[in-house]
């Protein structure tokens, strides 16, 4: 009897091993895209130069502001490049010139800038090539004073540049020349 009602328990239990399915699995593909755009902020914390001359043999005597710039850079902000192109940082000239008290002029020609990797460079490719070294300024024009990405690999890069102003005072007359607005840094990125 145990035998029989045993067979019976064993058939059982094959018929719902049977009826019962293996659970299912199931998969589906997805895909994942990234538009990132290019970037480009710039900040100048020196919203003046000022010279102060005492002697006209200095062919590049230092704007007053220079010693206060800071050690991570006057011009700060974020550059994002595409693999294929470089961001520059410019500083943008009026068209002038600066005109003194008696009338005399010192040309915007005459003003010099030189710019220094600061330490707030940092991220990928962020260091700087293309510096300017006491370049003179361009009337209504822009001068590069730094360039990232120099070698088509791309930039995403915080910037830290160190701007300094010189003023070729060799063939200034004596006046007081008012201060003259228009000047301007900007920053591209393609």
């Amino acid at each position: 009897m145990l035998r029989r009602s045993f067979r019976h328990g064993l058939a059982a239990a094959i018929v719902i091993a049977a009826s019962c399915n293996a659970p299912a699995f199931a998969a589906t593909t997805f895909t994942v895209g990234a538009n990132v755009s290019t970037i480009a902020t710039i900040d100048i914390s020196t919203n003046a130069f000022t010279f102060t001359s005492t002697d006209n043999t200095n062919a590049h005597l230092a704007a007053n502001e220079n010693v206060s710039i800071p050690a991570a850079g006057n011009i700060t902000g974020s550059i994002r490049t595409t693999k294929a192109n470089p961001g520059y940082i410019n500083i943008v000239a009026p068209a002038g010139p600066l005109t003194g008290a008696a009338s005399a002029t010192i040309p915007v020609s005459a003003l010099q800038i030189t710019c220094a990797a600061g330490s707030g460079n940092s991220g990928l490719n962020a260091a700087t090539s293309g510096l300017a070294i006491q370049a003179a300024l361009v009337a209504s024009s822009s001068t590069q004073c730094a360039k990232y990405n120099n070698a088509a690999t791309g930039t995403s890069a915080q910037v830290g540049i160190l701007l300094s102003m010189f003023l070729d005072d060799t063939a200034v007359i004596a006046d007081t020349y008012s201060a003259l607005s228009g000047f301007s840094v900007s920053a591209s990125a393609t």
